[in-house]
């Protein structure tokens, strides 16, 4: 069946292998999205791809996978191994990715992660698994945050990005002091209340900076409460993705 499918041409290649780039995903307002498992949960959620590549000895999960993009009006294309190899960006390429338009941005819900400068993609793609799993409605990335539509970050998700709301590029001080009055929680290193004190609250945003240098002073002064996961052994932080599971745990939906 793959035979029936038109051969990817030169400029479609280029113009995929550029989706690694920031600027050229932002122009195009389309992201990089690789293997079945991110392309099912984009599905599921309702982001159709706008491009499908599928390679030519793809397994028969990917062909259906690949069909059922035809079948919704997704252009798809077959491509030889050494060209999938170039427009991917993982190690191991797989057999299927995919162009995505950028998600549409919604208004916040009730249950907000905000991040302040987590620059490492693979955290922030881990964060944002956390986040889906545990019921949070938005993240939100700050200035200086890893990019959501980076290709290390949409692996990370393993998906999970096709099921939260998610806001880029955000000045956090002052989108903070632009949200209507709910508890706006930070993660600080010591000092704080116990994670628990999430447990109570239905209607806030949790902010968590990165392991280096934690929440910036600036985005603190908008912050109304600040918590502190206790620890009893000889490190000095937790990693970010790591501090964030518990909070996002305490802070689940119920």
């Amino acid at each position: 069946m793959i035979d029936t499918l038109p051969r990817v041409s030169h400029n479609l290649r280029n113009s995929i292998r550029d989706l690694h780039r920031t600027q050229h995903r932002d122009e195009q307002q389309e992201y990089l999205a690789e293997g079945p498992h991110v392309l099912q949960e984009l599905l599921r959620a309702g982001h159709l791809p706008a491009v499908v590549i599928v390679r030519d000895d793809a397994d028969e999960e990917m062909r259906s996978l690949a069909f059922d993009c035809r079948d919704r009006n997704v252009a798809v294309f077959a491509s030889g191994r050494k060209d999938m190899e170039l427009m991917s960006d993982a190690a191991a390429p797989q057999a299927i990715l995919a162009a995505v338009p950028y998600h549409a941005e919604r208004p916040v819900g009730n249950r907000v992660l905000a991040l302040d400068a987590v620059a490492d993609p693979g955290n922030v793609g881990t964060i944002i698994r956390c986040a889906a799993w545990f019921g949070f409605t938005d993240v939100v990335l700050g200035i200086g945050s890893a990019d959501v539509y980076n290709p290390k970050t949409v692996r990370s998700t393993a998906g999970a990005l096709a099921h939260v709301n998610l806001i880029r590029k955000r000045e956090l001080d002052a989108w903070l002091s632009s949200l209507d009055e709910r508890p706006r929680f930070a993660a600080v290193a010591r000092g704080g209340a116990a994670p628990e004190r999430l447990a109570s609250a239905s209607n806030f945003v949790l902010v968590v900076g990165s392991e280096a240098h934690g929440v910036h002073p600036s985005v603190l002064d908008h912050c109304t409460e600040h918590l502190t996961i206790p620890g009893s052994g000889g490190s000095e932080s937790l990693n970010a993705a790591m501090a964030t599971a518990i909070f996002c745990y305490e802070g689940r939906l119920r």
